[in-house]
């Protein structure tokens, strides 16, 4: 439902402070959403990097298949994730998720007692689980990024197509109707005096007309 409008001057200036704070905050909203364009596009640019990365370490771990299947068991007691560490950034007022590495579980192992690819295929595979909780992360800032941007695009729309055609829209109307009430004040005004000049002006001649003095003195001779 529409906002009525009410046509007074109290009115109007509620609708000009409208209008300059709706102008006063378009700019910040304008650079805010470059600045998430220009994160959503860095970021996927780094999604892309890690995902030919990750092919290329499956490419090379494909290779291996059974060896990896004689090794299985050993090589999954190697690979199991201990901690994540991540932090968050801000981001025009987003807080966006931020990969900085996988602790794997770190414990010894017989040089004699394993294959010799072994230590190349826990590398191998951890640079690989790596790569796959890095895309998760960097997927997770996209989504972020992107419904910021959206959301920040969104504002914008409103207040370029509504709110401040709206408020100007609303001045405009208001000023219009104060104006015609003016000139309908001054016309009312005008007859007014016109009225009272013509009663003023008629009194005195129907004075002159009897015989009377019309400032109270002796009647004329």
């Amino acid at each position: 439902m529409a906002e009525r409008i009410k046509l007074n001057k109290i009115s109007l200036r509620e609708q000009k402070q409208k209008l300059a704070m709706y102008r006063r905050f378009l700019p910040a909203l304008e650079a805010r959403k470059q600045q998430l364009l220009a994160q959503l596009a860095d970021v996927r640019a780094r999604i892309a990097e890690q995902e030919a990365r990750l092919q290329g370490i499956m490419r090379e771990i494909s290779t291996w298949g059974a060896l990896l299947a004689d090794m299985g068991p050993l090589v999954r007691y190697f690979i199991e994730i201990r901690e994540i560490r991540s932090s968050f950034r801000n981001v025009a007022g987003l807080q966006v998720p931020q990969f900085h590495g996988v602790a794997f579980s770190d414990q010894p192992y017989s040089y004699f007692a394993t294959p010799p690819s072994f230590e190349e295929v826990i590398l191998q595979c951890r640079g690989a689980i790596e790569c796959r909780e890095e895309l998760r992360m960097l997927r997770e800032g996209e989504r972020i990024l992107y419904e910021g941007f959206r959301k920040t695009s969104q504002r914008i729309n409103l207040y370029e197509q509504r709110l401040i055609p709206g408020c100007r829209e609303a001045i405009r109307r208001i000023v219009v109707y104060l104006q015609d009430q003016q000139a309908a004040g001054v016309g009312v005004a005008k007859v007014a005096k016109r009225l009272t000049e013509a009663a003023m002006h008629g009194g005195t001649g129907e004075s002159m007309a009897m015989g009377v003095e019309p400032r109270g003195g002796e009647p004329w001779p």
